[in-house]
């Protein structure tokens, strides 16, 4: 009898408490309004007590035509919750600069104080355009973490991040190659993870950006569509 009841209770968790721990910022981002939002703009929530303009919030669409300007034309349309401090991002599971959660039902970009401005949401919004043509399968299994946050970091001009402003060698570039998923990527040394990363997309055909996405959304694997 008490095997069977510690069966059921391993079974619960499974199938009910694993979502919720691993979903759980993706599920905050649909219930906005109970935690303290209000829409102002299609998909775009603000805190209810806040006082933010429409005119403040154009960093958001620079964001887009940024990505637009290098990649093409974006299509993705994720919730986008701006938060006022970090208090309110810890909400919403977030940074106090941003967090982008991705889940089967939804993609949802939570905007802290520190990052609402273009280079921040530009980068944000490319992770967006990933998950909206590849589908959440196909980035979390087959796209490598080093790359999309490499590729993130091209329309994203924050002065760390610019390639003339990295020196590393050959080495460290190819050594973060092997960085496939976000818990190897995000560890002590991620703000270096992340020059490497820039470096190592450089040759990436920004032109071909969205149909090579495409090709592996139709089965490709990463590496014969990229050849990184």
């Amino acid at each position: 009898m008490k095997k069977s009841l510690l069966f059921y209770i391993v079974l619960s968790f499974i199938l009910f408490g694993a979502p919720l721990y691993f979903f759980k910022g993706a599920i905050a981002c649909e219930i906005p309004l109970p935690l303290g939002y209000k829409e102002v703009l299609p998909n775009v929530f603000v805190a209810k007590d806040g006082s933010r303009n429409i005119q403040d919030l154009e960093f958001l669409n620079y964001g887009a035509m940024r990505v637009s300007d290098m990649f093409g034309e974006v299509v993705a349309v994720p919730t986008i919750i701006l938060t006022s401090d970090k208090n309110e991002s810890n909400k919403f599971f977030a940074s106090d600069t941003a967090t982008s959660h991705f889940s089967p039902f939804n993609n949802c970009l939570v905007i802290g104080p520190k990052g609402q401005n273009v280079d921040v949401v530009a980068h944000e919004l490319v992770h967006a355009e990933i998950y909206s043509r590849l589908g959440w399968l196909t980035q979390l299994l087959r796209m490598p973490r080093w790359f999309e946050e490499g590729v993130s970091l091209i329309v994203d001009f924050r002065e760390p991040f610019l390639v003339e402003n990295i020196s590393m060698d050959k080495v460290e570039v190819e050594a973060v190659k092997k960085l496939f998923y976000g818990h190897q990527f995000y560890n002590a040394n991620a703000f270096d993870n992340y020059r490497a990363a820039r470096l190592a997309v450089e040759s990436v055909d920004k032109n071909e950006f969205y149909a090579n996405l495409e090709r592996m959304k139709q089965g490709e694997s990463f590496d014969a569509v990229f050849d990184m």
